[in-house]
């Protein structure tokens, strides 16, 4: 399987680990089999799920036996990210600094979102690096929660995941052992246990999606404003009518008297070049890394940014509204 894949996909699998800034000791053979190694987790889990057909991965391949999703996979793979939790699993100091320097802020933050105590939250954080780190041992083999990034997505979210599910478990052991002293004590934990079968959780945590680092989500809303402050006017009014107020490209075209075509080109140059700024200001402005600033273009796209506050024009004046 392994080297099906990687002979399969070689030039894109070169392109992908040439793109990559910082490779400490891990091998492009090694960085190949970890990719390999998730498709076909993602191969047998969609066999399961669709009884008799072939998997997704492999079906409709081209002439050389390359699927669409296979190519979609490698396109999505968060190369950097992948290749510093490779490092990290096998133990590289480098790495591991690395790791630390850019990470260890957020992980605190999210736990702190968590456990509402800042004691706490240093307790978790530390319980998620022994997992992290692979103290636990099953039989001979030890367990290090890092073998199972797939690189689909920012390694900064899946950590929070982890600092969420590491969060679950903890109250869950802790629940076990509560002590109790008064008839109503007994029946709250009652009340907990019986639902969906968790203990000691009186009310929902917060989803993993909802936990974010406030720093660096501060970082990215001023970024974009100033990347948005920085754009010509008419681009700041087109991705206003674009997203804004709905307006479809068809009727933005009748507005601004040029084709369809037009607008389309000129909405998707408008949105790289806000991006390009963005990523820009966040490398030079603020010093972040690589994979801060993903982290910080993930958290613009899904919170609830009000955007419309940050297209102004550079005098502070909000663009034209459509009519």
């Amino acid at each position: 399987m392994v080297e099906d894949f990687a002979l399969r996909n070689a030039s894109s699998i070169d392109e992908i680990w040439s793109g990559i800034a910082r490779r400490y000791n891990v091998s492009e053979e090694e960085f190949a089999g970890r990719l390999a190694a998730v498709a076909g987790r993602i191969s047998s889990k969609k066999s399961h799920t669709v009884a008799g057909e072939q998997s997704a991965i492999a079906e409709e391949p081209d002439s050389v036996g390359i699927s669409e999703d296979e190519r979609q996979f490698l396109a999505s793979i968060k190369a950097d990210d992948l290749c510093l939790a490779i490092a990290c699993e096998r133990g590289d100091e480098a790495a591991w600094m690395e790791f630390e320097s850019v990470y260890r802020t957020s992980m605190i933050a999210a736990a702190r979102v968590l456990t509402k105590d800042d004691s706490e939250a240093e307790d978790l954080v530390q319980f998620v690096y022994g997992e992290l780190y692979g103290l636990r041992q099953e039989g001979e083999r030890r367990v290090n929660k890092l073998s199972h990034y797939s690189g689909r997505g920012s390694l900064g979210g899946w950590l929070r995941a982890v600092v969420y599910q590491c969060f679950i478990d903890r109250k869950r052991i802790t629940a076990r052992f509560e002590q109790v002293e008064e008839v109503e004590d007994f029946d709250r934990l009652a009340r907990t246990s019986s639902i969906n079968g968790r203990s000691g959780l009186s009310s929902p945590p917060p989803r993993p999606d909802q936990i974010e680092d406030p720093r660096l989500r501060e970082m990215a809303e001023k970024a974009l404003a100033r990347a948005l402050a920085k754009i010509e006017p008419r681009d700041r009014l087109l991705l206003n009518y674009y997203y804004f107020d709905d307006l479809k490209l068809r009727e933005i075209a009748q507005l601004m008297g040029v084709h369809e075509a037009t607008i389309s080109r000129w909405v998707s140059r408008a949105e790289k070049e806000v991006r390009r700024r963005t990523e820009d200001i966040l490398l030079k402005e603020f010093g972040l890394r690589r994979a801060q600033i993903s982290e910080c273009l993930a958290l613009a796209a899904r919170s609830e940014v009000d955007i419309r506050n940050l297209i102004r024009d550079v005098n502070g004046q909000t663009v034209e509204r459509a009519p």
